[in-house]
């Protein structure tokens, strides 16, 4: 038994916008005090994987050389590309009302309203979980209580928190109630038949292992809005 931790990379160095493939970077100090709070916890960590996006790989170098371990990519784990607002500042948006409800209706209900040439919801639920199954089965050939770091996007952890707890990810509440912040940890442990969620984007702190109860159950408490299936 061990555990796969799912770490979302740090706020990007950018203006606010909708960034999917769009190749932006995060200011390496933040790198940095990510780097320290993982370093002074006591996770163990024997294999990191990684989006190739630079806003996760950069990081994703640090912790491998910080922890001594062995660093893969995996291309199916960059972000859901946003087509024509990818990467698009919101204020340059908000200036034409006719692009700005396009957006609004996206966020409302990304299903029924997808972005102008961006990449459809369904799609990319299906290459997150079917990277997400390879990564898990990787995981449990590995020797026992090995542990990875996946540092990847918001998007993609919500994706695998969908499918781990039966959760239906075409629900548009699932993309309001429930916060991802950057920096954050989610833990599953995987045993030989099943995966459990431990914790859910707790921020890291310079324990990031002590468990904050309340904030663990009141994330957990979307579940009981009608969000399962």
């Amino acid at each position: 038994m061990g555990k796969i931790y799912l770490l979302r990379h740090g706020q990007v160095d950018g203006p606010a916008a909708l960034y999917g493939n769009t190749d932006i970077g995060v200011a390496s100090w933040v790198n940095d005090e990510i780097v320290s709070s993982i370093t002074k916890s006591s996770l163990t960590i024997d294999h990191i994987v990684t989006s190739p996006l630079k806003r996760c790989h950069q990081l994703a170098e640090l912790l491998s050389q910080r922890f001594n371990c062995s660093l893969s990519v995996v291309d199916a784990l960059k972000e859901m590309y946003f087509g024509y607002y990818d990467g698009i500042a919101f204020d340059d948006i908000y200036q034409e009302n006719n692009q700005w409800s396009i957006l609004e209706n996206f966020w409302h209900n990304p299903v029924q309203h997808p972005l102008p040439k961006a990449e459809l919801l369904t799609g990319f639920s299906f290459r997150v979980r079917q990277a997400w199954r390879e990564l898990v089965e990787q995981h449990r050939q590995a020797p026992a209580n090995t542990n990875y770091l996946l540092v990847c996007h918001g998007g993609v952890i919500r994706m695998i928190l969908a499918h781990l707890l039966n959760v239906d990810y075409r629900n548009p509440e699932w993309y309001t109630q429930l916060s991802i912040a950057n920096g954050s940890l989610t833990t599953v442990t995987i045993n030989t038949e099943t995966c459990l969620v431990e914790g859910i984007a707790k921020p890291l702190t310079d324990n990031v292992n002590a468990i904050n109860d309340d904030y663990v159950t009141d994330q957990l408490s979307i579940l009981s809005q009608g969000l399962v299936k």
